[in-house]
């Protein structure tokens, strides 16, 4: 009523009316639509964590074990240099079964162990060979992988890239071949014609007390009966 009033006083005609009712309506608030709002952009994944590094696994350390004012220490064959030896096998067995094996202050060992080197600390968790020599032995030939002997030295084998040789007091050497190293929850097995060799981990030593290793070998030749031994890894 009041814009009809006010157009009147103005002069203005009655067709101008609906033009100037539309100019003074209430401009309605402007409402975003979804077009008009910025998407934001995608959340980028979280970026993957490196993973873990493996824990290192033990090796075959070779060298000589010395006993020095309760300290054990191994002077690496060919290196000058000295590890400190820790022992992280179960209840310290590994350095328990060589300090009856004969290692004494004085008395060193030639010693083949499992175990992890960090720097100048060899973290030792098992024994593969022990000879009461103090003297590195040679390297191994013809790619031997395993060796073993009879407790009495009776017989002995030699095993590596898929060729065998059993060497026994009563009977001619054979020379044979194999496939694989079986390997059976830590036991290893090495079938072929005419043989079959096995390694089952444990202390072993031989009867003249000059040898300890950390696997226990069974020979057993066709038709015969199984003749025991040490076994060890090249």
């Amino acid at each position: 009523m009041k814009i009809l009033l006010s157009a009147l006083v103005a002069g203005l005609s009655m067709a101008a009316l609906p033009t100037l009712a539309a100019e003074l309506a209430p401009i309605a608030p402007m409402v975003p639509t979804t077009s008009m709002v910025p998407t934001p952009p995608p959340t980028p994944p979280l970026a993957q964590l490196p993973a873990a590094a493996a824990p290192a696994q033990p090796k075959i350390a070779r060298g000589l074990l010395l006993l020095h004012e309760g300290r054990v220490f191994m002077a690496p064959c060919r290196d000058r240099s000295y590890v400190n030896v820790e022992d992280v096998s179960e209840a310290g067995a590994v350095l328990a079964a060589l300090r009856d094996f004969g290692l004494a202050p004085g008395n060193n060992l030639y010693v083949e162990l499992m175990g992890v080197q960090e720097g100048g600390l060899l973290r030792v968790s098992g024994l593969n060979f022990a000879h009461a020599g103090a003297r590195c032995l040679g390297e191994a030939e013809n790619e031997e992988d395993w060796r073993a002997l009879g407790l009495q030295a009776e017989w002995a084998a030699a095993a590596g890239a898929g060729a065998l040789r059993v060497e026994r007091v009563d009977a001619p050497e054979l020379r044979t071949s194999y496939d694989a190293v079986k390997d059976d929850q830590g036991a290893r097995s090495i079938e072929a014609e005419g043989v079959a060799l096995s390694f089952t981990p444990g202390l072993c030593r031989t009867a003249d007390g000059k040898m300890l290793t950390g696997w226990r070998a069974t020979l057993v030749p066709a038709g015969g009966g199984a003749l025991e031994g040490c076994g060890w890894e090249r």
